[in-house]
């Protein structure tokens, strides 16, 4: 998939658009086919990435760290071993932005065992469900423009949805809606299982 050139603005990098140059450097690189599974997988994951508070711009490649706070969730740059006594929460998740703007997402080890932490997931999941189940079809419920989001976390909204409507037209998935992947009666193995 090719997508329009975004001007850079004259040699000085005068009349550049901050909010162009950000959507440009977030246009998915590479898309492929992903089963109706795959895509609700890689929706549900970096829709709770992106519900987590940060204030930087992310990149493909780089690992991520997902931190649960009292108030909420929490993106950092800092490994739980970097940040040593200081913790910036519970350790949820290592995360990682792929090229096509989908977020892979590996639970800590230890969050099986913390109660707290699996209903804040559990919560994260039947908000997702909710958001599907109200939508006639898996691009209805697709965050395209979120504008209560901060600016950082809406920008990869637009990637992220851009990306998924992408596969599921390579995928021939096109219209249809995401209940039909849900139907298995485990949701909460929606976090888990791999593609």
């Amino acid at each position: 998939m090719t997508h329009p050139v975004i001007p850079e603005g004259n040699p000085q990098g005068k009349g550049l658009v901050p909010i162009l140059d950000s959507l440009n450097a977030l246009q998915p690189w590479s898309v492929d086919k992903k089963s109706g599974e795959a895509i609700l997988r890689d929706f549900c994951l970096s829709t709770l990435v992106l519900s987590a508070r940060f204030d930087f711009r992310v990149v493909p490649g780089k690992t991520y760290f997902l931190y649960r706070q009292d108030d909420g969730w929490r993106l950092s740059l800092i490994s739980p071993q970097e940040w040593g006594e200081r913790l910036a929460g519970r350790w949820v998740a290592q995360c990682d932005l792929r090229t096509d703007m989908t977020w892979d997402v590996n639970l800590a080890p230890e969050v099986a065992h913390d109660a707290e932490l699996v209903n804040a997931l559990e919560a994260h999941l039947r908000g997702f469900v909710e958001r599907i189940d109200g939508a006639d079809s898996l691009e209805a419920a697709l965050p395209v423009y979120e504008q209560q989001l901060p600016y950082q976390q809406r920008m990869m909204a637009t990637a992220l949805s851009s990306s998924l409507q992408t596969s599921l037209l390579l995928s021939g998935l096109s219209g249809q809606s995401g209940q039909a992947w849900l139907g298995n009666g485990e949701l909460k193995t929606l976090l888990l299982r791999a593609e």
